[in-house]
């Protein structure tokens, strides 16, 4: 998209919705799952060191920042809703003064949230089992990594303004950069500047600066898509994102509190079951970063026709999201079924590190099925003006339907048993929470008077 002084199309009022859901989902997640294959690959080089200490503590490290990183998308989400809804409703300008008014928050709140993490890092690390040199290695790589997620969270934003435009292609682009830094660092400051984990993190830290400038050019210069307005109607535009990314940010506290529990309850194995989780963690993104990339397609495509007022287009999009869950997970779990062993190798993996690369892709990968169905029905309900109640059916399925399945799969199997506990503890939120985002279009039809199509 261009540099442009008139009014831009709602694009996702007319159209296919499946072709919107596609396109939007695909370059998300291209430029999504860049950043996490180039993050497998830093664990590989680390993996490399025959150091299962330095691989334990990228992996601790990780659940530490994934809370920050929960915490940024809901600010992204928050955004996206208020600037999409206005784009359907023709309002160019006053989606602009949100765009810019949203840029303001996320430097402040980035930067309040990353301070937060960092006091409380020693405790996140005594909590997940850190003890001597691995607990060295994690504090290091947390503190050199932490300062620079403000920047990832101006990154993170621009996505979400370009996405709420239609401009998918511009937001992947923010990613790929990123990616490409880190492809091209990491070996250099690893090895050949013999910084091991210290240059990984020194490497990511410039990759989340990479995010800003490209995030910043693409909203501000390449694409007139931000306006500044005083300090007054700034704290008044984020009070009114705030309805929208205070309930997202909620929402998406519960994926990374959720891993944090079955990553305590896998470091009880020691630090060969936390190392082949971390594999894991950067598996997961690989394998179903179309999954998390899916949830934030859809959340524009619902919200510009809802704000237009083409609620048979909401639903649409959101039966369509479902789809593609459904039929992209099928694939991707097969792939990671015949990879299996591969994986293992490429890693240098025995003994529970094996086993936990073993159980993800023969048995824990069917929960993204249904974790999946409940991304999709997020981003209905932040769209549709019920917030709280993805808020709800988030923080349900990562206590409810985490803590009790873990801990009796353990008691019954170890660390099988866990497995099996998350695919369990997935299944019923995901089938409610899509019959209750059904049931809350019909609802709005009914208010509006729209005979359902």
């Amino acid at each position: 998209m261009s540099k442009q002084t008139g009014r831009r199309k709602a694009v996702f009022t007319e159209g296919s919705t499946m072709r919107h859901v596609i396109v939007m989902t695909s370059t998300a997640a291209i430029g999504m799952m860049a950043i996490f294959f180039v993050d497998a690959v830093t664990l590989f080089y680390i993996s490399k060191l025959n150091d299962p200490a330095q691989t334990a503590a990228v992996g601790r490290a990780s659940y530490v920042i994934g809370f920050l990183i929960a915490l940024t998308v809901g600010m992204m989400i928050g955004s996206s809703v208020v600037i999409a809804k206005s784009i359907g409703q023709e309002k160019e300008e006053l989606a602009r003064r949100y765009a810019g008014s949203a840029l303001v928050g996320v430097v402040v709140l980035g930067t309040v949230f990353a301070g937060v993490l960092l006091y409380l890092t020693d405790w996140f690390l005594a909590s997940l089992g850190a003890t001597g040199a691995s607990l060295g290695h994690a504090q290091t790589y947390l503190m050199i990594i932490l300062p620079g997620m403000p920047f990832m969270a101006i990154g993170m934003v621009s996505m979400g303004i370009l996405r709420a435009w239609g401009a998918a292609k511009q937001s992947m682009y923010i990613t790929l950069a990123g990616s490409v830094l880190t492809a091209t660092l990491d070996p250099i400051f690893i090895f050949v500047f013999g910084l091991e984990i210290t240059g990984a993190a020194i490497v990511s830290l410039i990759a989340r600066l990479s995010f800003a400038v490209l995030g910043l050019y693409l909203v501000l210069i390449a694409n007139n898509m931000v306006s500044w307005s005083p300090i007054r109607q700034i704290l008044r535009d984020l009070w009114e994102m705030a309805k929208f990314g205070v309930p997202a940010m909620a929402t998406n506290l519960a994926a990374p509190v959720g891993l944090f529990f079955v990553a305590q309850k896998v470091s009880e194995y020691g630090d060969a079951a936390i190392a082949g989780q971390a594999v894991v963690d950067r598996l997961v993104p690989l394998a179903f970063g179309v999954i998390f990339a899916l949830s934030g397609a859809v959340g524009p495509i619902i919200g510009q026709n809802y704000g237009a007022g083409l609620l048979h287009r909401s639903r649409q999009g959101l039966i369509d999201g479902l789809k593609f869950n459904a039929g992209y997970v099928l694939f991707a779990w097969a792939v990671l079924y015949f990879a299996r062993n591969f994986i293992i190798d490429v890693y240098s993996a025995t003994d529970d590190m094996a086993l936990m690369i073993t159980l993800f892709c023969t048995i824990a990968a069917a929960a993204f099925m249904f974790n999946g169905f409940l991304f999709v029905t997020n981003a209905a309900f932040n769209n549709l003006g019920k917030p709280l109640w993805a808020t709800g059916f988030n923080w349900a399925r990562q206590t409810i339907g985490v803590v009790p399945f873990i801990l009796v799969g353990a008691m019954w199997g170890d660390l099988t048993g866990i497995a099996y506990g998350t695919v369990l503890g997935s299944i019923p939120f995901a089938f409610v929470a899509i019959y209750v985002a059904l049931g809350l279009i019909k609802q709005l039809e009914a208010e509006a008077g729209i005979k359902p199509q």
